[in-house]
This record gives C-alpha cells, structure tokens and sequence, in this order.
C-alpha cells in the first residue's frame, strides 16, 4: 500500500476503555440494589450548565423524611419549600432571591440525556430516567425534582421514596 492509499484507508475505530458493562435494573424490594445501581450509573454522568457538575448519589433516610413530614399519617416527597428548608441548612429559603422549585422529572431528564457526549454515558443516562419512572410502587411516592439554591448555585435533586427513604440523585447548575 502507498502513502496515498493509507491516506483513503478509514481508520480503525478507537475503543472506549473507560464505558462500563451493561448495569442491571434493580430490584426495587431490595434498597441496596437501587443504591448500587443509582452509584454504578451515575459514575460517569455529568451535568452540564455553565460548568460540567459531577452527577451523584443523595440518600436521606426514612427518620429524616419524618422531620419533613411531622405530624403526617403517610411518607410522601414533600413540596418544594419543605424540601429546601431542609437540604438548605444554616441558610433560610425566607431570604430574597432564594429558588425552592419542584419541576416534572423528565424535565430534568430530557436535558441531562440530551448533554451526555458518548453513546454509553446517553445509555447510562436513558437507563437512570428509565428507574426513576419505574422504581416507585406507591402511588402517592412518584419521583420529585427539585432546584435549591441561590443563583447563580442551584442544587438539583431528583429523588423518589422506596422502602421509607428518600433515594434519588443529585448535582449542581452553576447558571449565571
């Protein structure tokens, strides 16, 4: 073969070292299935706004759900105000300028399996989306996304209720 025959020749595709082995769905009556899952998936996930934030696991348990819930007969995700009172801490979701936001789940979804670079992290992303729409069983304990935060930080979480704890994920949107 000539230089300008090597030239034509399509080259050989570069294999991606890094992807991970297909994950398995978990099975949502064991919780630490659905922990390594949400972990194992999220691995190489990033979100990206005006900076790319690292995507990763929040876990709260069923007790800290209960001082969101004081007083409630039933576990349910709380609304935006409660949940930013509480993920907010020292600083109070009172002050002006303040965003506690509970959006549709696929919002968040649709633009974070639009972001993902390589077919593996769009498949990660597409299987993540998929546990979330099918993982909660109780009717009232459907999946929440919220946004916390003073702009131009917001904290994202998207979480669902299993088994009395609040499991979902979490990142930052640096939006200026």
């Amino acid at each position: 073969m000539d230089y300008f025959e090597a030239l034509k020749t399509p080259p050989t595709p570069q294999l991606d070292h890094q992807a991970h082995p297909p994950i398995p769905a978990p099975d949502a009556k064991d919780i630490g299935s659905v922990i390594s899952f949400i972990k194992e998936t999220c691995d190489d996930l990033y979100f990206t706004s005006d900076s790319d934030e690292p995507v990763e696991l929040y876990q709260l348990s069923g007790a800290g759900l209960q001082m969101l819930e004081s007083g409630a007969d039933k576990l349910t995700l709380p609304n935006a105000h409660d949940f930013a009172e509480f993920v907010a801490g020292a600083v109070t979701p009172h002050e002006e300028g303040f965003v506690a936001e509970k959006r549709p789940v696929g919002e968040f979804f649709a633009r974070l399996c639009a972001q993902q670079v390589s077919e593996q992290q769009k498949r990660l992303a597409e299987s993540l989306e998929a546990s979330f729409q099918k993982l909660p069983a109780d009717p009232g304990s459907s999946a929440a996304y919220y946004r916390v935060g003073f702009l131009p930080n917001i904290e994202v979480y998207v979480v669902m209720l299993i088994d009395g704890q609040v499991l979902g994920i979490k990142t930052l949107s640096v939006e200026t």
